[in-house]
């Protein structure tokens, strides 16, 4: 997840921070929230208190889908039809857009997924709907002899954790009153948490007795290894394979290992998969915040399952305040040969693909376009992650987001959309690194109280595309820093930009839009957002 609205204001001279902007000098650590103040820990007491009896009542319900008799389900079609894919189709999708070249090397599409819970409802479900999203608006799309990148956002994986019996309450609480408390204080997402802590509980035991003590903010995460493999590894492993692409997807997901052993198999599979001879089991405590690149042919023959096509892996640093302090997250490597390794990215298509999963894109380390003497971009990754990528030979900025906040909002002291020039832009346009483009899909939907809204876009250097620019991005606001003058106005590096929920216009009527937009808003607007899917031609 990205920085959202959990970003300070910039000291005097520097630019402010957006969801996920550079950080104030001096370089060090950043430090991306305030710690939360004592009202704000009360009221999360007061939270567990008043949830445990319905996390009781939720216990309650999932014992007889534990118990019950598992019906098997079919498995859906390998080349989904219109009518497979008609009650998975987002109401609000907008038409593919893209920009064709001649001498493409590379076509890249970036999904701006809408999140829906009942995408999860199984894991036949979840592939249809992934599999629907790649065959309707990808396929249509793809050039003959050219290879094609689909990069799904950061987070996509999420929603799996909701699948079968064992978070039915949880998924149907996202269709009642509970599902927003607000987002001040969070009892939706609060709620939902405790009943999959509740659902996973024995998974959770046995994950605290083999590597304790886990983190207990992250412990349903690891819990939920098995789930995740076989939802998210194995949807987007597939769709590589199947449909002969490319495919970045991202999840929060412990590396795991195949087992056949009874006593595991019992403990660590889905209870809605039993009887069955295989679980994947965690190997260890770490779960990052991990980017994953699947190609369309095996490279690993002893990779665990959903892996052998496994290309790269990247682990997000520095992490966002949202995952540090709320989810407990692992951060990736910030220095030395791994930290190194990590960022460096790997080469498809001619290119050299490198993953910045949303705040890293932000990371340089210096204002735009002023690199002190001397300055050692590897030096901290934490600091500046997006000018070592540069570094180490990155000519693709792959950075997939969920930016969890609302996209037109001016609460950190600077227009968002603004701030978030700073990334996609500042990679194609910045004089002093060489990335020759930025792909970035951005997540939109509610989840709870979380939201998750953004516009995806696809950048290169040098291109003379008809100028476009962010909502609200016309012309520096009075409240926007001296220094993100840079960022305003009609750009000519947008190959292709998607539309956002309203029109562009004053930012005072985009900030009514995003409040209506927003968890528990009640009107006809409420979780209206976009979902697009643009492309472009890399030569």
């Amino acid at each position: 997840m990205s920085a959202g609205d959990d970003v300070p204001a910039a000291a005097p001279g520097e630019p402010a921070s957006a969801a996920g902007s550079p950080a104030a000098e001096p370089m060090a650590a950043v430090r991306i929230a305030a710690p939360l103040r004592w009202p704000a820990r009360v009221a999360r007491i007061l939270v567990l208190v008043l949830l445990v009896p319905a996390t009781l009542l939720a216990w309650v319900m999932h014992v007889p889908a534990r118990l019950a008799a598992v019906v098997p389900t079919a498995t859906p079609p390998d080349r989904p039809t219109p009518a497979d894919c008609a009650p998975y189709r987002s109401p609000n999708r907008v038409p593919v857009t893209g920009y064709e070249q001649d001498g493409a090397k590379l076509r890249v599409f970036a999904i701006g997924y809408h999140l829906n819970l009942d995408h999860a409802t199984s894991y036949d479900t979840w592939r249809t709907a992934m599999r629907c999203l790649v065959e309707e608006t990808v396929v249509p799309h793809m050039k003959p002899g050219v290879p094609t990148l689909v990069v799904f956002p950061e987070d996509i994986g999420l929603p799996t954790l909701g699948i079968g019996a064992r978070a039915a309450t949880v998924r149907a609480q996202a269709h009642t009153p509970a599902r927003a408390g607000g987002e001040a204080l969070p009892l939706g997402l609060a709620g939902a948490l405790l009943q999959l802590n509740t659902a996973y509980a024995p998974q959770i035991a046995a994950y605290q007795a083999r590597f304790g003590p886990v983190d207990p903010r992250k412990q349903v995460l690891l819990a939920a290894t098995d789930t995740f493999a076989r939802a998210f590894s194995r949807t987007f492993s597939e769709i590589a394979r199947d449909y002969g692409v490319y495919v970045v997807a991202g999840n929060n997901q412990a590396r795991y290992r195949v087992t056949h052993d009874p006593v595991e198999v019992a403990i660590f599979a889905d209870p809605s998969e039993q009887p069955t001879d295989t679980a994947y089991v965690a190997v260890d405590a770490r779960v990052p915040n991990t980017t994953f690149l699947w190609g369309p042919y095996d490279v690993d023959p002893d990779a665990p399952d959903f892996e052998r096509n496994l290309l790269f892996r990247n682990e997000k640093v520095p992490l966002t305040a949202l995952e540090l302090d709320l989810l407990g997250l692992d951060e990736g490597p910030a220095s030395g040969p791994d930290a190194l390794a990590n960022a460096a990215g790997v080469e498809v298509a001619g290119f050299r693909l490198g993953f910045a999963t949303s705040l890293p894109a932000f990371q340089y380390g210096y204002p735009f376009g002023q690199r002190p003497a001397g300055f050692e971009p590897c030096a901290d990754l934490r600091v500046s992650y997006a000018a070592c990528q540069d570094a180490l030979g990155v000519d693709v900025m792959i950075q997939a987001d969920a930016n969890p906040g609302r996209w037109a909002n001016t609460l950190q002291g600077n227009w968002q959309p603004l701030g978030w020039m700073s990334s996609t832009w500042r990679a194609v346009a910045d004089p002093t690194v060489r990335f020759r483009y930025n792909v970035t899909p951005m997540m939109t939907g509610n989840l709870f109280d979380l939201v998750f809204d953004g516009q995806s876009a696809i950048t290169a250097r040098g291109a003379e595309a008809p100028g476009r620019r962010y909502v609200g991005n016309a012309m520096p606001g009075p409240g926007d820093p001296p220094e993100y003058a840079v960022y305003a106005g009609d750009k000519s590096e947008f190959l292709a930009l998607s539309p956002w929920a309203a029109p562009d216009g004053p930012r005072d009527r985009l900030v009514a839009v995003a409040d209506a937009l927003a968890p528990g808003a009640g009107g006809s607007l409420e979780n209206r957002y976009v979902e697009s899917v643009i492309y472009a031609d890399l030569v």
